[in-house]
């Protein structure tokens, strides 16, 4: 018995077996119905960004995601430039639908909202502050009903205010104590400074004293930018006695803090990140970029399995990191309580 009459005897089992190893290649390269189509719109080309934009990736890894195999991932790097990002998701929208839309940042998430608004297409946010002033959603705790969800990039503003008066309380009897805040029109600036002064409104022992610029998209406009905050030095410094570094790009920049520490004689008390503490300012306390990015990525992945984004609670993340410099507050004859100390953990610095 030759060949050809053994394959034609056994043609049916060897069908089989050869639709079932096609069948395993498809399930293990997510081909052939598993393809997910991600695209991720990245606000600008900052620090905190990038920082997302690596864990988000990392975990979408983790969770078994592979670009080319069993996902078709695109990254569209806006710039700053709100209308590029819009221009470059309708072009890709064009090529296919997605299964998901991420956005990192406000910008980035205004402009997806702003093209994808009414459709099917799910639409998850993160690292933006105030997605209700930014108009991505109508109110924070509750789940949003549409194709948009997303997480909040700040911690409370009242802990902020309660964790730093504990440290500054102690450098002077002075009240109330007036907080600088020189910020752009940034969304995420404009919410934070219109929530801070809220918080403090009926308080009598601190003031904000905020000056306001114009903002320029990233990294174009940010000579401009910071030559309008050297402006704001001189308008405000005499009504000032500690600084507040600003949330959005502008307070993300190195040369932010340093310019507060170089052209006045003011302490920074509250730092946008962990550079600007390692820089002088007295602390900060910001949301975890990796639990940030990690967590955003679980939330995209429970997405594609089908979640609807419109059932998912817009709430802060989970976890925080708090930064000191210790430097500082012995210049200002500050004593750090033990348990900020356990909360900073390895991110204390001289």
């Amino acid at each position: 018995m030759g060949f050809i009459e053994v394959w034609c005897n056994n043609k049916k089992t060897f069908v089989t077996l050869l639709l079932f190893m096609v069948f395993l290649f498809q399930f293990s390269t997510g081909i052939a119905g598993e393809l997910k189509r991600v695209i991720v719109i990245v606000t600008m080309p900052v620090a905190t960004c990038e920082a997302n934009l690596k864990w988000f990736l990392t975990q979408l890894n983790d969770l078994g995601y592979k670009d080319g195999s069993n996902m078709d991932l695109t990254i569209i790097r806006a710039n700053g430039n709100r209308q590029f990002a819009e221009d470059e998701l309708q072009k890709n929208l064009r090529a296919g639908k997605p299964d998901v839309v991420a956005t990192i940042a406000t910008l980035a998430s205004q402009a997806a909202l702003n093209v994808l608004k009414g459709s099917d297409v799910p639409i998850f946010f993160f690292q933006v502050s105030d997605p209700v002033g930014a108009g991505l959603i109508k109110k924070v705790g509750i789940p949003s009903g549409t194709n948009i969800t997303g997480r909040v990039f700040t911690v409370p503003s009242k802990i902020r205010v309660d964790l730093t008066l504990r440290l500054i309380g102690q450098a002077t009897p002075k009240r109330p104590i007036l907080f600088g805040y020189i910020h752009s029109t940034y969304p995420s600036a404009m919410g934070d400074i219109k929530k801070l002064k809220k918080t403090v409104k009926r308080r009598t022992d601190l003031i904000f004293e905020s000056y306001q610029i114009t903002y320029k998209k990233v990294p174009d406009g940010i000579p401009l930018m910071l030559a309008n905050v050297e402006k704001g030095l001189q308008v405000i410094s005499d009504k000032v006695d500690f600084w507040w570094c600003p949330q959005g790009p502008l307070g993300e920049i190195n040369d932010y803090t340093h310019l507060l520490l170089n052209h006045s004689n003011i302490p920074v008390a509250m730092g946008n990140n962990e550079a600007s503490v390692k820089q002088g300012a007295l602390l900060h306390i910001t949301p975890d970029l990796e639990a940030s990015g990690r967590e955003a990525a679980i939330f995209v992945d429970a997405i594609l399995k089908n979640a609807d984004p419109g059932q998912i609670p817009v709430t802060p993340p989970a976890k925080f990191q708090i930064g000191l410099n210790l430097s500082t507050a012995l210049k200002l004859n500050i004593v750090v309580p033990p348990d900020m100390l356990d909360l900073a953990g390895d991110h204390v610095y001289r």
